[in-house]
């Protein structure tokens, strides 16, 4: 009897011993390899597959639970050659989503930026129809992240996101890379991340040059920056909004925007002027009305310009009837200042003849003609050469043009010259004592050239 007792006893203490041993997660490390290598050879997908990411995520779950920085990540690490052997399941980026936000929610950053790099061999190996589902948690993860201010792990996510573009053929995954983009986005224009804004307008601008021609990306990208756009005039934030302006300006000049992509934007801006233009504290009404000027006259397409100039003057109207236009110049300024560069284009052109520029200088000096006598008919008192002697009063003290006096002098004489050769009853209307009209600045080839063009008699 005492013998077999002994014998239960030692082979209690060798299953105890041999238990507490296979519970080490040095040995399960080493196990869960193993199987994983012999898969990888194998080339197939194994029955125990789900057991052991479902165990992987055990150890993960426990090892932030308990601080185990170091175990965590040789979790993570095993969690990317399952994923990368094509072992995740349906919906596996949800599994992926709840560790991040554990250890988002454990102050573990580093192990919450290793669990966004597992993303990475998912990404890789997903169908087509789960790709969506994984770039929607990853947008998810950068929103949160911009949320809880750990902007490095957003940036992370992006460029999780970004390493996935180029897999991203079908619409669905585009416009899922795009939702992520527009919705991270936004919450980093809030948090006044120009960095992380910089970084997608990069991988974005990437994004078209890869293929330039399909209409969808176009659409698509447009709308993240218009989106973008919309988000920081709301918001009065004059710096994104220079980031952004000054981005989609280089996009056109290296040709990535395609003119129907342009259109939606300069309609959007039109529509962002016209609002602005109504609140006297608003440092951005001007400065969109001018961008969308220059950037229609990038493009040099006659419809965009003509959509250009008339939300312009539209803006600078609903300003002026709601102020003076001495409070209301700076909507004002950017038809005029657009005029006096067309101008000068082009009595410096020499003999080289460009119909659009022509047709747009055309285009604006009617415009800024029907400004000048809308702001004319607000005060009865006033002529239509005192309100151009105003705007060159207020328009010759702008910091910007500083040395622009004599520019500035012609676009003013010859609009008045215009308007009262196309305008019977102000035939009789002079000019006299008007500092504009000081010194005719108009030269003799100049008048001869403006005449062929039929601005002068």
């Amino acid at each position: 009897m005492a013998v077999w007792f002994f014998v239960l006893t030692a082979v209690a203490i060798v299953l105890a011993a041999w238990w507490f041993y296979t519970r080490r997660l040095a040995w399960q490390f080493a196990r869960i390899a193993s199987q994983l290598n012999k898969m990888s050879v194998s080339r197939q997908s194994h029955a125990g597959s789900k057991r052991i990411l479902r165990q992987l995520y055990k150890i993960v779950n426990a090892c932030l639970l308990a601080g185990k920085a170091d175990e965590a990540y040789r979790a993570f690490d095993l969690l990317k050659l399952a994923l990368g052997n094509g072992l995740g399941r349906k919906g596996e980026a949800v599994h992926l989503s709840a560790v991040f936000y554990l250890a988002l929610r454990l102050k573990q950053l580093d192990a919450a930026g290793h669990c966004i790099d597992t993303f990475r061999p998912l990404l890789k190996n997903v169908t087509a129809a789960e790709l969506p589902a994984v770039i929607e948690q990853l947008g998810l993860i950068a929103v949160i992240s911009l949320k809880q201010r750990q902007n490095f792990l957003a940036a992370r996510a992006i460029e999780v996101i970004s390493a996935g573009m180029s897999s991203a053929q079908e619409d669905g995954a585009q416009a899922a890379v795009m939702r992520a983009f527009r919705l991270a986005g936004l919450t980093a224009l809030r948090r006044h991340d120009s960095g992380l804004i910089r970084e997608m307008l990069v991988k974005i601008g990437g994004w078209l040059a890869a293929q330039p021609e399909f209409a969808s990306r176009q659409e698509l990208a447009v709308e993240v920056i218009t989106a973008w756009l919309h988000r920081s005039v709301k918001a009065g934030d004059v710096d994104m909004y220079e980031i952004l302006t000054q981005y989609i300006d280089q996009l056109v000049e290296e040709q990535r925007l395609t003119a129907p992509a342009v259109n939606t934007i300069v309609k959007e801006c039109v529509h962002l002027a016209g609002m602005e233009s109504l609140n006297p504290f608003s440092r951005l009404a001007g400065r969109i009305s001018l961008f969308v000027l220059e950037l229609a006259l990038k493009v040099k397409t006659p419809a965009i310009w003509r959509q250009a100039v008339d939300g312009a003057g539209h803006a600078a109207r609903l300003a002026v009837a709601q102020r003076f236009l001495s409070e209301s110049f700076g909507v004002v300024y950017p038809l005029f200042e657009a005029g006096r560069r067309l101008l000068g284009a082009e009595l410096n052109a020499g003999h080289y003849n460009d119909t659009f520029r022509q047709d747009a200088l055309y285009t604006l000096l009617r415009e800024c003609l029907q400004l000048v006598e809308f702001v004319s008919r607000q005060n009865f008192t006033t002529t239509f050469a005192d309100i151009i002697d105003e705007i060159y009063h207020k328009w010759s003290k702008q910091q910007n043009n500083i040395g622009q006096e004599k520019s500035i002098k012609r676009f003013c004489q010859l609009l008045f010259l215009y308007g009262t050769r196309i305008k019977r009853r102000q035939k009789h209307i002079t000019a006299e004592g008007s500092s504009f009209n000081a010194g005719n600045v108009i030269t003799l080839a100049h008048q001869e050239h403006l005449q062929k063009l039929g601005f002068l008699l």
